[in-house]
């Protein structure tokens, strides 16, 4: 039963990883079309490279990766990446304070919810500021990246136009499509940690919902 658990939890991660994709590929259909083989590749190099360094490095990697199969460049395929990980956020932010209302998880659970919250509405209202100042943000962008060499100034530039407009265009991005690709991944995802939690209780390990996620 333990294997058919672990086994169940791997498929499951494995399917919100899927949907990750699919999701992280509405960005990237704004401006070219997705190369699905090089986007899985470089996002299964990315959560190799997590297990191994801190800091979410592996999302560098992913970047960097696609980014050089894609007519737009790597600091576009970067502003989808960090786009991605925006929409995360807010969802890790509610499980932590669903955790919290539930009581579970304890102290820690309680200050990560705060946490998390702070920092989602710190990123929504930069969101915010990028739109409505973006003409602005681009002319400090393009100042200070004018201080480097010309091919880190191009990636620079590059990398700050796309993720300001990558920001600004989420209307031509299905917002349906979005929710439901959202919602399935972290349903996949949320199965996937159950299962492991259960795996690891019955493997003489206990462990709950709240202390995989």
């Amino acid at each position: 039963m333990t294997l058919l658990l672990f086994l169940l939890a791997l498929a499951l991660v494995l399917a919100g990883h899927a949907f990750r994709l699919l999701r992280w590929e509405q960005f990237v259909r704004i401006y070219e079309r997705p190369q699905r083989g090089a986007m899985l590749r470089g996002m299964a190099g990315g959560y190799a490279v997590n297990t191994l360094l801190p800091l979410h490095l592996g999302d560098v990697f992913r970047a960097v990766f696609v980014g050089r199969r894609m007519k737009s460049g790597i600091g576009f395929a970067l502003a989808t990446v960090i786009m991605d990980r925006f929409l995360d956020v807010w969802f890790v932010a509610l499980g932590f304070i669903a955790f919290a209302l539930l009581g579970q998880g304890g102290e820690a659970v309680h200050t990560a919810a705060v946490l998390y919250l702070l920092l989602a509405v710190l990123l929504a209202a930069a969101l915010v500021v990028v739109v409505l100042l973006r003409d602005g943000i681009k002319r400090v962008c393009q100042a200070v990246c004018g201080l480097f060499n010309d091919t880190l100034k191009l990636d620079g530039m590059v990398f700050c136009w796309s993720l300001i407009n990558t920001f600004k265009d989420l209307r031509r991005v299905s917002l349906l499509r979005l929710a439901v690709n959202t919602a399935v991944m972290w349903a996949a995802y949320l199965g996937s940690y159950t299962a492991l939690a259960a795996a690891m209780t019955g493997a003489g390990r206990p462990m709950a919902l709240v202390d995989v996620f």
